[in-house]
């Protein structure tokens, strides 16, 4: 049961700012901003990534919903966010004879194919460059996402009732860090549809490399009250944070700590937005849990929030929060609660910062060194600088400072016999659009850790935890269609 407390937490994020809760560990923006468009003035939009329909594409033509097979577009090759230049969505309409139907119903599909390799320095004898996630493996090729989506996006700000769905595929490596249980794993973390035949192991088992993922699957209803509401249901991705798992939605090839070990995935429940005036908006829901399909506790988790832009559209502020219950392996029903804070600043139209900060705890989540089971702790401090040199190449920076306080995030080390918690890593690289569909995202990276465990010859988390520092030289291309 949700406790009173927990309650007031959330009245006080509503009525103040927003809070959040971080993602699951293996050995996984504005937040609310799904529906509020990004400005076109910058070749990387941080902090929100959808278009309306009718926007105009990079060639000045116009993807209006009713005219998704606008020849005249499709020639000029706009950016596939608009609907009528998407490829897959134009083979469909011309080869398929129910999709034109589908079509103009506002159903429509997409994707892309993102693909890097990360170079590791150190050439780790186990071949992966954990702590980093997603691309984890080092001086090996990896097809991170294999993506397709079908959705019918519902008219968020419009004059009527509406509705709409969404549902996702994710097939490669990064399938691994986007599971739920109950799903894609049985409810004791055992691979459901996928195979145990790999060199990944978490929950006392093994996983493939590759492998299906469904991260999305809900139904939405929009409700013309205010500036707009919508209720979505179902398994949906967390709306905390800044990273995102959708790899066009990041600039950087790699993920932050924070994202990684410090937030949810996904969350399978029912979550509001109410879009208040052009400036403010809301969101509310409840969810099964962290990553989770199936609740066997039937503890439910809150989510709320507060995002704000700024009249100028130059500043964003986003607060989320979850809270409640979780199973954390020691206990079926310890709370744990995340707050994270991100803003965003256009300081011109090429230059944009941003700053994000989490605080997270879990109850009963370690032992202390006078064996005593006590809350676990984390946080962490982000900032993203990002600048447009053309219209088609951008730079951008990320400094990270991740506190694993209690060791109960990263490595899951006994804490009465380890000693730092402290980690960092700097990131610099490009965004690189040689065609309107195709992105590459070359980045250098340095990791360091004050983390050990002598006893458990743990000399620090990299190298197969033989060493404190890392360096990654890798990079990713992403064709959509």
């Amino acid at each position: 049961m949700i406790k009173f407390s927990q309650w007031i937490v959330v009245a006080l994020a509503i009525s103040t700012h927003s809070f959040v809760l971080g993602g699951e560990t293996f050995p996984e923006s504005e937040l609310l901003n799904e529906s509020v468009p990004a400005s076109e003035s910058s070749l990387y939009q941080p902090i929100s990534l959808s278009i309306p329909e009718g926007t105009a594409c990079a060639s000045g033509a116009t993807c209006a919903p009713d005219s998704m097979a606008a020849q005249d577009c499709v020639n000029q090759l706009c950016l596939p966010e608009c609907q009528c230049c998407n490829f897959l969505d134009q083979f469909l309409l011309n080869h398929s004879p129910v999709y034109p139907t589908l079509s103009s119903r506002r159903i429509r599909v997409g994707g892309w194919l993102d693909q890097g390799f990360t170079g590791n320095f150190q050439k780790p004898s186990n071949n992966f460059n954990l702590p980093v996630t997603f691309n984890d493996r080092s001086n090996e090729y990896q097809m991170n996402q294999l993506y397709m989506f079908v959705e019918r996006p519902v008219d968020f700000g419009g004059d009527q009732a509406d509705w709409g769905f969404r549902a996702d595929l994710l097939y490669g490596t990064d399938y691994f860090y986007t599971t739920a249980f109950g799903l894609e794993t049985r409810s004791d973390g055992q691979p459901h549809w996928n195979s145990s035949n790999g060199p990944r192991t978490a929950n006392g088992y093994n996983y493939s490399m590759y492998g299906l993922a469904l991260p999305q699957l809900y139904a939405e209803v929009y409700l013309p009250f205010l500036s707009g509401v919508s209720i979505k249901a179902g398994h949906f991705y967390t709306p905390i944070g800044y990273e995102r798992v959708m790899a066009p939605d990041n600039f950087f090839y790699s993920h932050s700590y924070t994202m990684q070990y410090g937030e949810p995935f996904t969350h399978t429940g029912v979550l509001g937005t109410v879009q208040v005036n052009d400036q403010l908006q809301l969101l509310a829901g409840v969810a099964r849990g962290w990553n989770a399909w199936e609740d066997p506790n039937d503890d439910a988790e809150l989510l709320a929030g507060i995002g704000w832009t700024s009249a100028s559209q130059d500043t964003n502020i986003n607060l989320t929060m979850t809270t409640g219950d979780q199973d954390n392996g020691a206990s079926s029903s310890a709370n744990r609660t995340l707050i994270s804070f991100v803003l965003s600043h256009n300081f011109t139209d090429c230059l944009t910062y941003v700053f994000q900060s989490d605080f997270g705890i879990q109850d009963n989540g370690t032992i202390n060194s006078q064996f005593q089971v006590v809350p676990a702790k984390w946080y962490s401090f982000n900032q993203y600088l990002y600048y447009d040199v053309t219209d088609k190449f951008a730079v951008g920076a990320r400094f990270e400072y991740f506190r694993d306080q209690n060791f109960s995030r990263v490595l899951q080390l006994p804490q009465f016999l380890s000693t730092g918690g402290n980690y960092y890593e700097l990131t610099v690289g490009a965004n690189w659009r040689p065609h309107p569909c195709v992105t590459v995202r070359p980045e250098l990276r340095f990791d360091w850790s004050d983390t050990r465990t002598p006893l458990l010859n743990v000399q620090g988390p990299y190298r197969n935890f033989q060493s404190d520092y890392q360096v990654l030289l890798g990079g990713d291309v992403i064709i959509r269609f």
